[in-house]
């Protein structure tokens, strides 16, 4: 069955898909995720992948994420991983333990259960080296999305609504359905006899987006049609691209990053730019520093452009980072005192820690172990023990405030290592070899590098 392309007027067929699918070049041999929540739309997503990927040679996984909001989610996961086992799709449920105990809180839980679950899910891909986690996001999402943003006097970046491809940290967000409609997306289950899960919280009036989606019949009456609506996201989304592509030019131009995740960016090609790139260069710096998502709030970002390009300067701390001046440089690093959270791993895992570096410890010979290790940072009282050990790389040169924003790994014996100093404790290297690189600094995964004694000296 071909069902019509709400653009093109290609229906949504195997063909169809695979078309949609070209966009990222996903090679042989890949490993991909798909997020699964059992509503049509993932479901009819999983179901198109899987017959995609046996053809191109990659294999699938399937992810569901159990919020614990609600009594039912985990036999609503178990009743997911059963249909997609039916399917021939490997599936993990993922829970989030925190759910629970905001059951009954007054205030809605649903952005953190969202930002939660794509923390765990990005995670198991950083983990299963995943380098593709795929949702169903679909044209009626964007269009929502693109009310929502309007609504809230959202600039280029916002109403250009959600792009087919981003990322989250070095792993790739793929949405192959943002051309086709939900209808679209309950036909592919109905052809493939697949059932769905409803959730009720889709209707319910206090939700924004239910609010946008039911007020769209209006808006097609005034002409505001889907189709039209899908057709400026498009513009949109065309001006960010060059946008961002000004933006990556004068960081490649006038930036720089060392192997700690400090970034440098002169002042002169900071202001010498169009005041939009410079906003946004800015951000990009502040979101890949922090390990965010996404940058900070407009009106606190245009206070800090303001001070650098035109003064007087005074040090600031923005979005997680510490902002100063040095020399003809403006210098960011990570604020160490927003780094809370400690990580436990096992060995032979990469996880991704602060969202600024990608950490592993890797077994030398052929034994494995699921002994816990734990990362936290490198804390003044540890990096005093640290002085009195030997260290291949020692960082005394560096300004506390950025020593203390790096990880350090403990075991139940104590500190085991410190990635950036070279250090491992006693004979442990002999079994253990730590690996640490930076995680999605401006879309990317750039390698340690030692180099770094020249770190927030002003040039």
């Amino acid at each position: 069955m071909a069902l019509e392309h709400p653009s093109t007027g290609e229906g949504l067929s195997a063909a169809a898909f695979t078309s949609s699918m070209a966009q990222f070049e996903i090679p042989q041999g890949a490993r991909i995720a798909v997020a699964v929540s059992g509503g049509a739309d993932s479901m009819a997503l999983a179901l198109l992948l899987a017959e995609w990927a046996p053809a191109h040679k990659v294999s699938l996984h399937g992810l569901t994420v159990d919020h614990r909001l609600r009594d039912a989610a985990e036999s609503e996961a178990e009743r997911v991983s059963g249909w997609l086992a039916l399917r021939n799709i490997p599936h993990t449920t993922l829970s989030w333990e925190e759910g629970v105990h905001l059951r009954n809180v007054d205030a809605s839980p649903q952005h953190a259960a969202r930002e939660a679950r794509y923390r765990l899910m990005v995670e198991w891909c950083i983990a299963n080296d995943c380098a593709y986690l795929f949702v169903a996001h679909h044209a009626d999402d964007q269009v929502e999305t693109f009310l929502m943003r309007l609504a809230r006097g959202s600039g280029v970046d916002g109403l250009a609504a959600m792009s087919a491809l981003s990322s989250r940290g070095s792993v790739n967000l793929a949405r192959p359905l943002l051309e086709f409609t939900k209808e679209h997306l309950i036909e592919v289950c109905r052809v493939h006899d697949q059932d769905w899960l409803n959730d009720p919280s889709n209707e319910s009036e206090a939700s924004t987006r239910v609010r946008f989606r039911k007020a769209q019949q209006m808006f097609e009456k005034e002409g505001l049609t889907r189709q039209r609506l899908l057709a400026t996201v498009r513009h949109l989304r065309r001006a960010k691209v060059a946008l961002d592509h000004a933006v990556t030019q004068l960081l490649k131009a006038s930036g720089s990053l060392d192997e700690f995740g400090v970034v440098r960016l002169t002042v002169q090609a900071l202001a010498g730019a169009p005041e939009e790139v410079g906003l946004r260069a800015l951000s990009r710096i502040l979101a890949a520093v922090s390990g965010s998502t996404y940058g900070p709030r407009f009106e606190s970002l245009e206070g800090l452009y303001g001070c650098a390009v035109s003064g007087p300067w005074r040090d600031a701390t923005l979005h997680g980072c510490f902002i100063a001046r040095g020399g003809k440089d403006l210098i960011v690093c990570r604020e160490a005192a927003q780094i809370i959270s400690d990580q436990k791993f096992v060995m032979g895992i990469n996880v991704v820690w602060d969202g600024r570096f990608r950490v592993s410890l890797r077994p030398i010979g052929i034994q494995r172990s699921d002994q816990s290790f734990t990362l936290k940072r490198l804390t003044p009282s540890v990096w005093k023990s640290l002085q009195y050990e030997k260290a291949a790389f020692p960082l005394e040169a560096l300004p506390p405030r950025v020593r203390e924003t790096l990880p350090a790994i403990f075991d139940s014996k104590g500190l085991l290592s410190v990635p950036h100093a070279g250090y491992m404790r006693n004979n442990e290297g002999k079994r253990l070899r730590p690996q640490v690189e930076l995680s999605g600094i401006f879309g990317s995964s750039l390698p340690i590098r030692r180099e770094a004694a020249k770190i927030l000296q002003p040039k």
